[in-house]
């Protein structure tokens, strides 16, 4: 049952013993609609019962199980609170790896000495099993354990149990139930894992694989040399809801890029690419969230060995990411650079962003880009250009809704590299968060003064939407025309120095000319009830 202890930076609650089971013979048998019929409740009043047990009660086997017994009202009772007693009560003891340890692994030593190895955990299950008038089983086989590593797959002996329920066996793991071995500080460290009891099939089999094939209790039972090939999911991933769904194996073979798909809409994922144990630029992968599904895109900076790690968390849930599973993937060619994903921040999928026109990171533009996002009613996209590591002005971007897209324009006033920076925020939040970074090399540059016109906030309140002029500067002493749709307004009006100019209204869109005196020029609306009118735009003529 030795365990290593995870790195710091991970927050890791896996429960790892000596053993742990295989997938199913299919990718489909990782479903979710396996699920364990215990009752919550049960379980808690089980639980709370077991964990109060007096002393009195565990001077022997024949009084613990009869105390442990004692609220059940069905088999499935009676086997959690020896479960749940098992995995509080005896410390898991990392020198009695061997299977074979003679007495010291029966039932009344283990009750006497309080902690045991995994034949130990799984003889005392039994012991009181059969004392409570269970059908129980011991089983021995292997698993994927503390030293088990996608670089290094190394499987344990392990010993684990089967309970006969309502005429039915199940599966489950006392020793991994109560804990993991630190191996850095070399001690046992509890953590109750619930997931190891009565686990379905299909779920068991990812990190146990028995001896006999028959308590696999799969219909299909797969061979070793199938149990080693495929991914290991740790309790995690299916606690969460997930499923493995485009690769069952831990090898995979790629060019240049690869997509794999996870089924399950209830988890945030979050995924490290690493080669040589050093982690790759995080912009070389991507995690989508679809209907029922997260697709995960990775691309490889250069050809060799590399190790995708996932990491999975409940959405809301406060803890943080835990490690998921691993794939080991080889790469024969890298991508070129212009074929490279572009790299979500967690912001773009928390608020419902999708990517619409560029999904790659580099962009070649000439004097002026426009990019779109499909984006929820009540998600707020903003943009900032940088060149050189230096923000530069605001009016070089300029971002407004149409429909349910967002459209970012951006201006290049010389050639070279930029940034362009998308930010994002649901219309609650206080602030914007970083959601995505575009890499844009423009070869051509806006002649003459360059800019987008000043947006006010009433614009972006209403739901406004600029047709024209997008430019910012405007020329004097001569009409220019203006269109808009601006929702819920009135009128709207274009002042340039003393004159007003109106515009004509058809339905939402207002459109018409405007003779356009030297300074400020600005775009006004009056909205229904209101007794002002609102400032929408600013421009600057000369």
């Amino acid at each position: 049952m030795n365990q290593l202890k995870w790195p710091n930076y991970l927050i890791i609650s896996l429960l790892l013993s000596s053993c742990l089971p295989v997938q199913g013979t299919t990718v489909s048998s990782f479903s979710q609609s396996e699920k364990n019929p215990i009752s919550v409740t049960t379980n808690e009043t089980i639980d709370k019962h077991a964990l109060n047990s007096p002393h009195w009660a565990e001077q022997s086997l024949p009084s613990l199980a009869g105390y442990l017994t004692q609220p059940a009202k069905r088999d499935q009772d009676k086997a959690r609170a020896i479960y749940r007693w098992i995995t509080q009560k005896i410390d898991y003891d990392n020198r009695s790896l061997s299977t074979s340890n003679g007495g010291d692994n029966s039932p009344e030593k283990v009750l006497q000495n309080r902690h045991t190895g995994s034949e130990g955990y799984a003889r005392l299950f039994q012991r009181l099993g059969e004392l409570a008038g269970l059908e129980v089983a011991v089983i021995t086989g292997y698993s994927k354990s503390y030293r088990y590593s996608v670089e290094q797959p190394h499987l344990l002996n392990h010993v684990w149990n089967a309970v006969k329920l309502d005429g039915q066996w199940q599966l489950l793991d006392v020793t991994w139930g109560a804990g993991y071995w630190d191996e850095e500080q070399k001690q046992f460290v509890r953590l109750f894992q619930p997931h190891y009891f009565l686990t379905p099939p299909a779920q068991f089999i990812a990190d146990h694989f028995p001896n006999e094939s028959q308590w696999q209790l799969l219909q299909s039972p797969i061979s070793k040399a199938e149990y080693e090939q495929r991914v290991y999911p740790r309790a995690v991933f299916f606690e969460t809801g997930l499923t493995i769904g485009s690769h069952p194996d831990t090898l995979i073979h790629a060019d240049k890029k690869i997509n794999i798909t996870i089924l399950g809409q209830e988890a945030d994922l979050k995924a490290q690419l690493l080669q040589s144990n050093y982690v790759v630029d995080s912009s070389h992968i991507t995690i989508q969230p679809q209907a029922g599904q997260y697709e995960i895109q990775a691309t490889f900076p250069r050809p060799g060995s590399y190790v995708l790690r996932l990491f999975v968390k409940r959405a809301g849930d406060l803890k943080g990411y835990q490690w998921a599973l691993d794939y080991k993937i080889l790469v024969k060619e890298s991508l070129p650079v212009n074929e490279k994903p572009v790299y979500l921040e967690p912001a773009f999928t928390e608020t419902g962003l999708q990517i619409d026109s560029h999904p790659y990171q580099l962009i070649t533009a000439n004097q002026q880009l426009q990019v779109t996002l499909l984006a929820p009613p009540t998600t707020l996209v903003s943009a900032i250009l940088y060149q050189n590591g230096n923000r530069l002005d605001k009016s070089l971007t300029f971002v407004q809704r149409n429909a349910d897209k967002y459209e970012i324009d951006a201006v290049f006033p010389q050639t070279g590299k930029y940034m362009l920076r998308l930010f994002t925020k649901y219309q609650n939040e206080a602030d914007y968060r970083a959601a995505v970074d575009y890499t844009i090399e423009a070869q051509q540059a806006m002649s003459g003064e360059v800019g987008f016109p000043k947006i006010d906030a009433p614009f972006k309140e209403m739901n406004a939407y600029l047709y024209y002029p997008k430019q910012a500067h405007l020329a004097t002493g001569k009409p220019q025309r203006f269109k808009l749709m601006v929702p819920a307004a009135d009128k709207v009006a274009v002042v340039s120095g003393e004159q007003w100019s109106l515009l004509k209204k058809q339905g939402d869109v207002f459109e018409g000319e405007a003779i356009i005196n030297p300074g400020i020029v600005t775009v006004y609306a009056k909205f229904t009830d209101a007794k002002k009118y609102a400032s929408l735009l600013q421009y600057q003529a000369n």
